[in-house]
């Protein structure tokens, strides 16, 4: 099996780059013949990805988080490409909803023995996105992750971010699918979760051609932090304040620009339609998945 190896050396505080070398080893010791590349900007992995998806290669394995996936899949060939991932991020979450293993050797294996699936790739004004896009309140979390928060990993890096966020946020006005709405923020998952473990969209479905809105509702500061814990097991989607709303497109307008966030990254901003793309995503997965 011929594989090119994409890592971006940037990705998980640097996670990516420390274990860069493991990961071409395991690889190599399961019997595939391994391509590595460290990407030197965003641009260059979104290319490499891209160029590589095209090349003739059994599977393209990309190191990162989803983040670095995000960047991979903005212009991966999905006829004739295949995506395994090597989950070495912050948050991993889209790696963690395909039952992907955060153990470099497990990873590993399921790179080279596993079995590939299709699933479904969303889009916020034609660019793609893997697991979650938003904006509000947590878009200007994002920001801040990125930004700001350089020594600390994992969920601790987007609780930090809100207990920061939160005091100077203001509600926002919108336009969705034409009804006017003051939220704290609205996301639109293809898949259940992001943030680290956060499950915002608990019932969303990576293959059901369909995308699961979470409207928070204008509430105070203290009620939206009292309700964010319990998005962990997606009993948020209780509160009074929070709807939710699935399809296949949504629209957003608002009074003053807002920023998209997907997957962690910044992509677009408003007014954006988001939508599920035509092509789906071949990934490799366990065998038992």
């Amino acid at each position: 099996m011929k594989l090119k190896l994409i890592y971006n050396p940037a990705a998980g505080r640097g996670r990516a780059k420390h274990h860069a070398r493991e990961v071409e080893q395991n690889l190599g010791n399961l019997g595939a013949e391994v391509d590595a590349y460290a990407s030197t900007s965003p641009s260059d992995l979104t290319r490499a990805a891209a160029e590589s998806s095209r090349s003739g290669y059994d599977r393209v394995v990309v190191c990162g988080g989803d983040g670095t996936l995000n960047l991979a899949l903005r212009d991966f060939d999905l006829a004739r490409g295949t995506l395994a991932l090597v989950p070495l991020g912050s948050g991993d979450d889209f790696a963690r909803v395909n039952g992907i293993p955060r153990s470099v050797s497990e990873a590993c294996r399921i790179a080279v023995n596993g079995i590939v699936r299709e699933v479904d790739v969303a889009l916020a004004n034609n660019l793609r996105y893997a697991g979650v896009a938003g904006l509000g309140f947590d878009s200007e979390v994002a920001r801040y992750a990125n930004e700001r928060v350089k020594h600390l990993r994992g969920s601790a890096v987007y609780l930090y971010a809100i207990l920061r966020v939160l005091p100077s946020f203001r509600p926002r006005r919108v336009r969705i699918d034409g009804r006017d709405e003051e939220i704290m923020f609205s996301v639109f998952g293809n898949s259940p979760q992001y943030g680290g473990g956060i499950r915002i969209t608990p019932g969303a479905l990576l293959d059901d051609e369909q995308l699961d809105a979470c409207i928070v509702h204008r509430t105070s500061r203290f009620q939206l932090l009292k309700t964010l814990p319990r998005a962990y097991n997606g009993t948020h989607v209780k509160s009074a304040f929070v709807e939710m709303r699935r399809a296949r497109e949504f629209h957003v307008e608002s009074e003053s620009t807002m920023d998209v966030y997907a997957d962690g990254e910044p992509l677009t901003t408003t007014p954006v339609r988001f939508s599920i793309a035509a092509q789906k995503l071949k990934i490799v997965v366990s065998r038992s998945e």
